[in-house]
């Protein structure tokens, strides 16, 4: 048997060949080909295939025959049941039409019937038909005339019961024949009778359009009314106008006591969110809100915002909407829409006074809501006051919808601009409050006396790393929160957020540059004035120095970028750069750093000048014991070393080199002509003071005041470099004898031991102590520096 792949392939080869017009191919071992040869293709078979593949191929032979004969067997059930329902449907088809047929019979005998006596009636009445005819044409004609005799009559029946619609209907119904047949004597005196009372109506809607307490509604009926009786429409207009505004002003002016209500009662908390309401173009729906005109209470004043914009929708919106939507019904419809003639030639002029008018209205009503927004009482959350102003910009935007040439939606857009503004203000100056108490808060807990305890250093320690934290936590948490509640303004919801003119300038300009910058460059401002300060606390300026450490180095990147995506910001053209605010954080926190050295470097100096000036170092005796301030200073170092790594890394620190701790001075043996220095490099015929400006001249010179590294040992080192400065110049300022040489270098020998664990780079530290020594040898009367092993052994005894 073939293989089943390759008869279809042949078969597709086949279709393929017949569709496309390009002949057949013939074969007459193609079993399914009617050119098929039995014996040709059995030879074949034989000849190429093995006995297992004969075996095979009989097998799918016979597997083939065995379902065809299946297939074929269902084919002739199908056909045979097919073949039966037919049979039964023709059947009861055959009975069925046997019984219709004398039915059939039977209506065309009815129909016949009843035609003929149609006919016969028709003929009977054909004469009366006429007769009636004519009777019924006079009556009506006689009823008309009864109509038009009792017009005047019931003109002013409708004048007396203020139906004046029903009046003018009348009226406008026989206008037309009266005018006709004004010129025959019997409707002269009718036509005279009917103008004097049309005249009593006219004059009775000009009345009642004069009235201040009429409603909306009843000022547009009047007025179409006065049309339909023909009064030119000019004048119409601009009184229907005047009457329109006086309505309007009142509620303006109720609106306007509620806002100034609220502008002196803010509450406390904001209102809850309502359901926007999307603004109706039928002029039907408006039609229940203009009666109610005067039912603005003064206790409305409590109301929310959203209740307040709901109001000024049913009462002015409303209002406005309906007396826009009847003006154009009246003045500006075409005669083709139904329309007077005479609309259309004064429709230019028709509708500049509209837009006129509403442009005027409009003005005050923005005004009065602007007043409502302003004394909404800021909070955490603005959604009650975006959806309220969302739903005041889609009822503007819908007006100049219904108006064409007008663009109210732009100054919506602006109230709510400025609604935007006041609220980044208000996040501003919120901002600067919390960092203001933030402050207050550290500061005074900084003030606030301790009690010490066995782990000092350590809770000094966690005490300002947690002042560190919640100051940073504080500061970025306030931020997150104010831009996530100003984010209210951007939802897509409301329609004037999808607006790129108020994104862009919402967005960039009043939350990102007016909000987050601002705030940034505003604690900048603040740490840099506290640094200024007379009164300031060291430890506070240690704080605020890691603190914009801090925010240089990851806060300010956080939080730019988180307002930049929770705001879509993707455009930074013209906005302030990273690099800007991050810049101006690194310079105020190395500002504070190295006002914060020198302050304690000053304290430590006072100390140390102190108690220069107040020893006598000419009379003073043999020195025993390291003084008292040395001890001192030590202990403030070491304090403020506690401080400074509480909040700053160690940094790099020199290796000591090995004969650090054995650094002496020989003794010298001084003459009144000169004297003998330790140094080896000093020839014996030098004096003291030549010493001193060759170890300068060969040394590197030490910036005193370079600004520090935001590490621990160049804070310290800067600390250290102040103090041992001024006790150098004190020390030059005083005449010691050779026991107050021998006390400093006592002093310089204990505080060389001790602060090499405090400075960056030893060498700084041994030439500023070798200057102290140099400069007291220099002063001295009789220099003569004591034995190194005495020296240390002093030092160790204190």
């Amino acid at each position: 048997m073939a293989d089943p792949d390759s008869k279809k392939e042949r078969k597709h080869r086949k279709e393929l060949l017949q569709f496309y017009g390009g002949g057949t191919e013939e074969t007459p071992y193609d079993i399914n080909s009617k050119h098929f040869n039995l014996d040709m293709y059995v030879q074949k078979t034989i000849k190429e295939c093995s006995l297992k593949q004969l075996l095979e191929h009989e097998a799918g032979l016979v597997s083939e025959i065995q379902g065809l004969d299946s297939d074929c067997q269902t084919l002739v059930y199908d056909h045979y049941d097919k073949f039966i329902a037919a049979a039964d449907i023709v059947r009861k088809m055959k009975d069925g039409s046997v019984s219709m047929e004398g039915q059939i019979t039977r209506l065309q005998q009815n129909m016949a019937g009843i035609t003929a006596s149609s006919t016969t009636i028709t003929e009977a009445l054909q004469e009366r038909r006429g007769h009636l005819g004519r009777l019924l044409g006079v009556h009506g004609t006689l009823k008309k005339l009864e109509f038009l005799f009792h017009l005047p009559q019931k003109i002013d029946e409708c004048i007396a019961d203020k139906n004046f619609s029903e009046g003018v209907m009348s009226y406008v119904e026989t206008a037309e024949v009266l005018h006709r047949y004004r010129h025959l004597p019997s409707f002269t005196a009718i036509h005279q009778d009917c103008q004097a009372a049309v005249a009593r109506l006219n004059s009775a809607l000009k009345n009642q359009l004069a009235l201040k307490e009429g409603s909306a509604r009843q000022l547009t009926e009047s007025v179409d009314l006065l049309l339909q009786l023909g009064e030119p429409a000019e004048g119409l207009c601009d009184d229907f106008l005047a009457h329109a505004r006086i309505k309007l002003e009142e509620n303006l002016a109720n609106l306007s006591h509620i806002a100034e209500g609220a502008m002196g009662s803010k509450q406390d908390e904001a209102p809850p969110e309502h359901p926007e309401d999307q603004p109706d173009t039928n002029i039907s729906a408006h039609d229940t809100l203009a009666d109610d005109t005067t039912d603005i209470q003064p206790e409305h004043a409590s109301m929310d915002i959203l209740e307040f914009i709901d109001l000024c929708h049913e009462t002015f919106v409303g209002n406005l909407w309906l007396v826009i939507s009847s003006y154009k019904e009246m003045f500006l419809r075409s005669p083709e829409e139904g329309g007077s003639s005479s609309n259309s030639v004064c429709a230019g002029v028709a509708m500049e006074k509209l837009r006129v008018f509403v442009g005027e209205l409009v003005e005050q009503y923005v005004a009065v809501v602007g007043v409502r927004v302003a004394g909404e009482p800021d909070s955490a959350h603005y959604g009650p006051l975006t959806t309220a102003l969302d739903k005041f910009h889609r009822r503007l935007h819908a007006i100049t919808q219904l108006l064409p040439n007008t663009n109210f939606g732009e100054v919506a857009l602006g109230l709510v601009l400025e609604a935007g503004e006041a609220r980044c203000q208000a996040s501003l100056s919120a901002l600067k409050a919390g960092l203001a108490a933030n402050l207050a808060d550290v500061r005074h807990a900084l003030a606030a006396p301790r009690h010490p305890t066995q782990d000092g250093a350590e809770a000094a320690t966690r005490h300002l790393n947690e002042h560190l934290t919640r100051l940073v936590a504080a500061t970025a948490a306030s931020i997150k929160d104010r831009v996530t509640a100003l984010q209210a303004f951007t939802q897509p919801k409301h329609t004037f957020a999808v607006v790129a003119e108020f994104r862009r300038q919402f967005c960039r300009e009043l939350v990102r540059e007016g909000v987050v910058v601002a705030f940034f460059l505003h604690l900048t401002d603040t740490v840099l004035s506290l640094a200024n300060k007379k009164d300031k606390d060291p430890v506070l300026l240690l704080l605020l120095s890691r603190m914009c450490l801090d925010l240089h180095t990851s806060t300010v990147h956080y939080l730019l970028s988180h307002c930049d995506e929770q705001l879509q910001i993707e455009d930074k053209t013209g906005l302030t750069p990273l690099s800007s605010i991050t810049a101006g954080m690194r310079d105020a926190g190395q500002t504070l750093l190295n006002q914060y050295v020198h302050t304690q470097g000053a304290v430590i100096s006072q100390m140390l000048r102190r108690s220069v000036e107040v020893k006598d170092w000419l009379g003073c005796g043999e020195p025993r014991s390291v003084r008292r301030v040395m001890r001192t200073v030590l202990d403030d170092l070491s304090t403020i070393d506690t401080q400074v790594g509480a909040l700053y890394e160690d940094g790099s620190q020199r290796d000591r080199s090995s004969d650090s701790s054995r650094r002496t001075y020989h003794s010298v043996s001084v003459s009144r002509g000169g004297a003998r220095s330790a140094w080896s490099y000093t020839p014996s015929q030098l004096d003291n003071s030549l010493v001193a400006n060759l170890n300068k001249l060969w040394s590197e010179r030490i910036e005193i005041f370079a600004p520090v590294e935001f590490t621990r040992v160049s804070i310290l080192t800067g600390i250290v470099k102040i103090s041992l400065k001024t006790l150098l110049e004190s020390v030059r300022l005083r005449t010691l004898s050779r026991f107050g040489l021998q006390q400093v270098q006592v002093d310089v020998h204990f505080l060389r031991t001790f602060l090499w664990s405090y400075v960056a780079d030893e060498q700084v530290l041994n030439v500023l102590l070798d200057e102290v020594v140099t400069s007291a040898s220099v002063r001295c009367c009789d220099p003569e520096l004591m034995e190194q092993r005495v020296v240390e052994f002093i030092c160790e005894q204190s």
